[in-house]
C-alpha cells in the first residue's frame, strides 16, 4: 500500500522534507524566491533536482520570455496537469492562468474540463494537442501541426507547445509519485 501523507498540514509529501537550516545558502534562497510553497520544499530533498527543476521551470515560463504568449503556456500546463490527474499542478496553474487571462471563472472551467470553456480555436487546438501529447503522444499526426499552422503557429512555436506539454507531463510525475500536497493558499480563493 502507497504511504499516502496524512491530513497533518506539516506533511507535505512521501518523502522527508529537511529543516530549512539544514539547506545550502542557495537551496534556502530558492525556497524563499517561491514563497517557501511544498512543490520547493519537497524538491530541496535534493539540491541538485531543485537548481535544475527551477532552472528550467523560470525559463520556461518567463512573463517576458518564450515564444507563446503566457495565457497559452499556461493552458498548456492546466490541460497536461488535470489529464494526469495532478492536483498540486492542476490547482497552482489554474490560478495562474486566471492571473494571466484576467479570468478566473474561465481559468476554473479550463481546470476542470476545457470542453466546457469558451476556447479560442487557437487554444482548443493548443488543448488539444496538449491532452494528446499527454494521453497518445504517437496519435499526433502532421494533420495536427498544420492546424496550428493554419491558426498562426509556425514551427518553432509548435515545439514550445510541445516541449511545455511534455516538460509538465515530467513534472506532474514527480509530485504525483512524491505525493506533493496543494498548499493550503491553493484553497484560500479558487481560481
Amino acid at each position: 500500500m502507497a504511504n499516502i501523507p496524512s491530513a497533518d498540514a506539516s506533511v507535505i509529501g512521501r518523502l522527508e522534507v529537511p529543516d530549512q537550516n539544514a539547506l545550502s545558502d542557495d537551496i534556502r534562497e530558492l525556497v524563499a524566491h517561491h514563497d517557501g510553497d511544498n512543490w520547493i520544499r519537497a524538491l530541496s530533498i535534493n539540491p541538485d533536482t531543485a537548481r535544475r527543476f527551477t532552472q528550467y521551470f523560470e525559463k520556461l515560463f518567463s512573463a517576458t520570455a518564450g515564444r507563446l504568449p503566457i495565457d497559452e503556456r499556461e493552458l498548456i500546463a492546466v490541460i497536461v496537469s488535470r489529464t494526469n490527474g495532478c492536483a498540486r499542478c492542476t490547482i497552482h496553474h489554474a490560478r495562474s492562468l486566471a492571473a494571466a487571462s484576467r479570468d478566473r471563472v474561465r481559468a476554473r472551467r479550463i481546470a476542470l474540463d476545457y470542453h466546457l470553456a469558451d476556447l479560442s480555436p487557437r487554444q482548443r487546438a493548443l488543448a488539444e494537442i496538449a491532452e494528446t501529447i499527454t494521453t497518445s503522444p504517437r496519435a499526433i499526426t502532421p494533420h495536427d501541426f498544420e492546424r496550428l499552422r493554419r491558426l498562426g503557429l509556425d514551427d518553432a512555436d509548435i515545439l514550445e507547445a510541445i516541449e511545455i506539454a511534455s516538460w509538465f507531463n515530467h513534472t506532474n510525475r514527480i509530485f504525483i509519485a512524491t505525493g506533493v500536497v496543494p498548499d493550503e493558499k491553493y484553497f484560500s480563493t479558487l481560481a
